[in-house]
């Protein structure tokens, strides 16, 4: 019985090892099985082919590339998913993060100094129609004042660049100008400019005007009434009188008729307006101007000026 047994495991040992050398020997002299021939000679199976060239089927396809149906994507994990979607979320770095905020930045820029510049021009829309014409209540009478015979009145035209009909109820002081032209040496020549400006059109409108004109002959002519402002003395326009002065070359010096006239004039204001003969000023000490020239670079000649209109007595 013993020995059957070795005898029939000894018979299965050896019939395995001749079919294993066999099918070596078959390998190696080509004498395979067809499916092994076809895996050595390249002759695969098209499933096989299309997994070695990338030709797989659509599903596969989309699995690969991200376009899997829904049922694929469930696969991945919560902790998956969460990941994606914040990376979706982040915002651009480097250069294009500082190119986005540097064109942010000057839309804002932009934007600000737009709304701005619009609502400084409403502001002096507003202001200029809420002034226009308007009378501000209290202080002096003005409107009483009327120029002696010695002063021709000849007004200029109500409008917004040379009149613009604003009238006041205070007068503080005098301001003493000159007219920086030695091409129109008249009064009435002045006030014809300032009346003509009236005509004016176009973004280069200019302002300007004086209560007061003086020609180097020693003429007067009132162009804006005392109880309305004139364009002259910048942020004091509102509580002063201007008078402007000829004067005959480029030194800015009057002539004596300018300057007794100038005197007489200045003494006559500061009566009727009810002020002090010491707030007579210079355009020079509103804005830093160098108006009336030859006053501004000759102190003593300014102080002598101020002397004679506190001296001065009408005759």
């Amino acid at each position: 019985m013993e020995r059957r047994e070795q005898l029939r495991d000894g018979g299965r040992s050896r019939g395995a090892e001749r079919m294993s050398n066999g099918g070596r020997k078959e390998f190696a002299s080509g004498r395979s099985p067809a499916s092994q021939k076809e895996l050595a000679s390249g002759r695969v199976s098209a499933g096989q082919k299309e997994l070695a060239s990338g030709r797989v089927p659509a599903s596969q396809k989309e699995l690969v590339s991200g376009r899997a149906p829904a049922a694929q994507w469930r696969l991945e994990s919560p902790e998956t998913t969460a990941r994606k979607a914040h990376a979706g979320r982040q915002a651009p770095s480097g250069p294009k993060k500082s190119r986005a905020r540097g064109r942010q930045s000057v839309d804002r820029s932009f934007f600000l100094g737009f709304l701005l510049t619009l609502l400084a021009f409403l502001a002096g829309v507003g202001i200029g129609w809420y002034r226009w014409g308007r009378t501000e209540e209290g202080g002096q009478d003005l409107t009483a004042i009327k120029a002696p015979d010695w002063v021709e009145q000849a007004l200029i035209r109500k409008n917004i660049y040379s009149r613009p009909a604003v009238t006041r109820h205070e007068v503080n002081d005098i301001v003493i100008h000159y007219v920086a032209n030695v091409k129109a040496p008249t009064a009435m020549q002045n006030r014809n400019y300032f009346d003509n400006l009236a005509d004016q059109t176009g973004e280069d409108a200019a302002s300007a005007s004086s209560h007061f004109v003086i020609g180097v002959e020693g003429e007067i002519v009132q162009c804006v009434p005392v109880s309305e402002l004139s364009y002259t003395s910048n942020y004091r326009n509102i509580d002063t009188v201007s008078i402007e002065c000829c004067h005959p070359d480029e030194t800015g010096k009057f002539t004596q008729a300018t300057y007794d006239s100038l005197v007489r004039l200045t003494a006559w204001l500061c009566d009727e307006t009810g002020i002090s003969r010491k707030h007579v000023i210079r355009h020079y000490d509103v804005n830093g101007k160098a108006c009336p020239l030859y006053f501004v670079e000759n102190e003593d000649a300014w102080e002598e000026f101020l002397k004679d209109v506190e001296r001065y007595k009408e005759p």
